[in-house]
């Protein structure tokens, strides 16, 4: 078992400074609850939606200092971090989010890979490949909003052998039946827990929905409203063990067909 923990929040659109101050923040709060593993929602460290302009300059913010300040946050507190953010790098700028381990130099990097839209197609490149890694003793995998909508990345993440996801979103009203029916589904259809951390609040004309949820090898497990919320649940253990196989059954049915 692990205790995993979802900062629903909206940060401060373009201020890399003040959201540091909040990650800080939000990582005592964790602490206090025995959180192990605490998951910003999708850009938390830089806003989501920005003109292009300002998408470029913030990228440019987020510095390997600045990198190195969230890490000694995640050493202080103990709680491992999962913070989105725009990457720039000699490729362009992506939409990633980084895993800190307490003690890590340097996170460990997924950048997404189903870009969702016109604005971030025209702002981001787009990823290639899953990021898995171990933390203690439990195998996680990184997807980004828009890539768990698709059944073949979660399904992907799991064939390799992944118990827990974990997603920064920015869920944007009216699509709250993602985390209401799709989450908890593709959590089923794989045996593996997603946790799907989404932003709450307003950037321009975009009103994000919050509904954070934890799901698992048999369906939800926990909620969040549409306001700001640590939500905390522990999950893990051999709960997958006993869920319907279907990643097993696949193979066996396409050759029956």
């Amino acid at each position: 078992m692990i205790t995993v923990g979802i900062w629903q929040d909206n940060g401060i659109t373009g201020s890399v400074e003040r959201n540091l101050v909040i990650i800080g923040t939000a990582a005592e709060q964790a602490r206090e609850k025995n959180v192990e593993v605490l998951v910003f929602p999708e850009c938390f460290l830089t806003g989501y939606y920005q003109a292009p302009e300002r998408v470029r300059t913030v990228a440019g913010e987020v510095t390997d200092d600045v990198l190195g300040a969230i890490a000694e946050v995640a050493r202080r507190t103990g709680v491992a971090l999962v913070v989105g953010s725009y990457e720039k790098s000699p490729e362009g700028i992506f939409n990633a989010a980084h895993f800190f381990a307490p003690g890590a130099s340097r996170p460990i990097t997924y950048r997404k890979r189903a870009l969702y839209g016109d604005w971030e197609k025209s702002v981001f490149k787009r990823g290639n490949g899953p990021v898995l890694f171990d933390y203690k003793g439990i195998r996680f995998g990184i997807l980004i909003c828009f890539d768990i909508e698709f059944p073949e990345l979660l399904r992907e993440t799991a064939l390799q052998h992944a118990e827990i996801a974990l997603v920064p979103t920015a869920l944007m009203a009216p699509h709250d039946n993602v985390p209401k029916l799709m989450i908890p589904t593709r959590a089923i259809e794989n045996g593996i827990h997603v946790v799907y951390a989404n932003r709450v609040g307003e950037e321009g004309e975009l009103s994000f929905v919050g509904l954070s949820c934890i799901a698992g090898p048999f369906g939800p497990i926990a909620a969040a409203g549409q306001g700001a919320e640590l939500l905390v649940e522990s999950i893990g253990g051999d709960c997958g063990h006993d869920a319907i196989d279907y990643l097993q059954a696949l193979p066996e049915i396409h050759t029956q067909g």
